[in-house]
């Protein structure tokens, strides 16, 4: 990835900052009709707007999982699987009949969400070297700071105009575009998991070689007395020097903790 074009290396700092500014947009957005929905589910302001907390404990939370995971995983699978999150549970939101489903779809939409802030930082990391990352961070931290802005004021507008579910609508329409144009548009960043699914497809093709009653490759012997049929595999060093999944977690969960006391 620190070898692709400039053009497709910006197609994927665009479409990460698109991503950063609707989830920063949708967090933004629930306070706006909150007092429309304190009337419809007969419930207190207080309990109404624990839906932005919930938001926020799931946007917090994830990340210390699906982080490591996209370190083995690749990028690009777990940014889709945690865009169709976030877009079906911004559906919920919009179509939930009470407040205990609104807090539910809210926590869960807060989870699809984090991916789409946490992630990006690690995505410009594959693309760009460490001195060329300004202008691609600049971009980044301006989508987080314009969609944590821009969304009360959409939602305001749209809460004035268009009954309190609206507000969830528009979010999902934004987010549904930017999930739809990241499944067709963003290509895998994490160099360790190109290189291993290069090495996979090249073992298979060696497998199917010998399949064939082609074993191996002629080379030089280690005695140097001629040359020998010899098998090959390839495997990638950051597979066998990776710490397990369950452990990259535990570093996850455990550092911030181990941090906060910290001046």
């Amino acid at each position: 990835p620190l070898l692709w074009s400039p053009l497709r290396k910006r197609i994927a700092v665009y479409l990460g900052s698109a991503a950063t500014f609707v989830a920063a947009y949708n967090a933004g957005s629930y306070a706006p009709p909150a007092a429309e929905m304190v009337r419809e589910f007969a419930a207190s302001e207080v309990a109404v707007l624990t839906g932005i907390t919930s938001f926020c404990v799931g946007f917090a939370v994830t990340p210390m999982v699906l982080a490591p995971l996209s370190e083995i995983q690749g990028r690009y699978p777990v940014f889709v699987g945690a865009g169709i999150v976030f877009e079906a549970f911004q559906i919920a939101c919009a179509l939930t009949p009470n407040l205990a489903g609104m807090v539910v779809a809210r926590f869960l939409a807060g989870c699809g969400s984090s991916v789409f802030s946490s992630m990006i930082g690690g995505v410009i990391s594959d693309l760009y070297s460490s001195n060329e990352r300004n202008t691609p961070m600049a971009l980044f931290a301006g989508a987080a700071i314009f969609g944590t802005g821009i969304g009360p004021l959409v939602a305001s507008l749209v809460a004035q105009h268009l009954p309190w579910r609206w507000v969830f609508w528009v979010q999902s329409i934004t987010c549904g575009v930017v999930v739809l144009a990241v499944i067709l548009f963003l290509k895998e960043s994490r160099g360790s998991v190109l290189l291993s699914k290069k090495a996979a497809a090249l073992n298979k093709w060696y497998e199917a070689r010998e399949a064939a009653g082609f074993v191996g490759f002629d080379m030089p012997d280690k005695g140097g007395r001629g040359e020998a049929p010899q098998r090959i595999r390839w495997r990638v060093k950051s597979d066998e020097e990776r710490e397990s999944l369950m452990k990259m977690i535990k570093i996850s969960v455990w550092r911030p903790i181990r941090m906060s006391p910290q001046p």
